[in-house]
């Protein structure tokens, strides 16, 4: 009897566990795992045609070269967006579910985000101000982008 009510409990707490554990695989928590890094060149962000740089970019090819699209403030559904054209291989092609790789200038001081989903949902990637690199969880697969982190703000900068 006290074994069966043991291994009921044990059963029972496994699923809970299960079920509230943080979801870093979701991006929902922050994971420094989602942070993109090694790319960065505080110029990429220089688009022509543009005044000036942009706070943050996203680029065609995982080495932050070839074709960049590049925002001020965020953006909640990259749909319809492209590649500005004449910057490299990549050029007027759909930003949507074709960037490799992110930059964010330095001039911000919050940092940026990509998101897997439209409307910020769903996994991330993240970089510093002054940081970029290929993106990971959200590679061919972004959907938004957000200049600041947008998630567990308080453990970004600690």
């Amino acid at each position: 009897m006290i074994r069966r009510t043991v291994a009921a409990l044990t059963g029972a707490l496994a699923v809970f566990a299960l079920s509230t554990s943080p979801a870093s695989a979701t991006g929902e928590y922050w994971n420094p795992n989602h942070r993109s890094t090694g790319n960065a060149n505080s110029s990429k962000c220089h688009v022509p045609g543009t005044w000036g740089s942009m706070p943050m970019c996203l680029f065609w090819h995982h080495t932050g070269t070839q074709a960049v699209w590049a925002q001020e403030g965020s953006w909640s559904d990259l749909a319809g967006e492209r590649f500005r054209a004449g910057t490299g291989t990549g050029s007027g092609d759909l930003v949507k579910n074709n960037a490799t790789a992110m930059e964010v200038q330095y001039r911000q001081g919050r940092g940026g985000t990509v998101w897997f989903n439209s409307g910020y949902k769903g996994n991330w990637d993240w970089a510093r101000d002054g940081e970029g690199g290929p993106l990971y969880y959200t590679w061919n697969e972004n959907a938004a982008t957000m200049v600041g982190t947008g998630i567990a703000w308080g453990n970004i900068y600690p």
